[in-house]
């Protein structure tokens, strides 16, 4: 854990690169001093393309003194990224499903107790009718009834539930409704589960524990490193 991180940090020029997602949940909270790169959460569907598109804006920060990445390892999306020039933190978690949760230990708990989950939060759900299937309303287009039901259960086979996390970090009423609703047209189970602001805590009073790697200019960011 690094000490007094507040004191030895309070002077220099940070740069903050996150996912649409995590930002949702901090937006109002950012100190003001912080400069915000934010990306949205479809660029998860490709590890590769995202790996490539945060190496190239960590690449154009060199001239910050730090870089905050608010990604887990994300598919390993950040395997193999290095900044040359400057220090980077980040969450030693899988993704932002732990970071929602407050820890992989709770993230492996939920997958234990049921694989076939898909979460969402008011940052996932977005301004998408479909959040679950954001192309569903092509695929009904597409198909006729019965050939889209098939397709649908073909997508859906290895998901039993829609679980909403609820942070505390927003009104969850409006996305919960959506939540329960995406539940009923998918014939899942529904289930609402509290998470933590613990990462958020931590993150933002610059109090980088354990549960944070810190890498070193010209390291690379390797999978060992979250699980050592």
């Amino acid at each position: 854990m690094i000490k007094d991180k507040g004191k030895m940090e309070k002077n220099k020029k940070i740069k903050f690169i996150v996912c649409e997602v995590i930002l949702d949940e901090i937006k109002n909270r950012l100190p003001k001093e912080w400069d915000v790169v934010s990306f949205e959460k479809k660029l998860h569907e490709k590890s590769d393309n995202l790996r490539k598109i945060l190496q190239e804006e960590i690449n154009n920060s060199q001239n910050y003194d730090l870089i905050i990445i608010g990604y887990g390892l994300c598919g390993k999306s950040v395997v193999g990224i290095v900044s040359e020039k400057v220090p980077i933190i980040l969450p030693k978690c899988d993704d932002c499903i732990s970071i929602l949760l407050g820890s992989y230990k709770e993230y492996k708990k939920q997958i234990t107790n049921c694989p076939g989950t898909y979460y969402l939060t008011r940052g996932y759900i977005g301004d998408n009718d479909n959040a679950f299937f954001s192309n569903y309303e092509e695929l009904s287009k597409k198909f006729d009834k019965d050939t889209l039901n098939w397709v649908v259960k073909e997508m859906l086979k290895n998901y039993k539930r829609i679980v909403f996390i609820n942070t505390g970090n927003y009104d969850p009423k409006e996305y919960r409704e959506f939540a329960k609703k995406e539940a009923e047209k998918f014939n899942l189970e529904f289930e609402e589960i509290k998470g933590t602001d613990e990462y958020f805590k931590k993150l933002l009073r610059k109090n980088w524990d354990s549960d944070f790697l810190i890498i070193k200019p010209g390291q690379e960011i390797k999978l060992e490193m979250f699980y050592s």
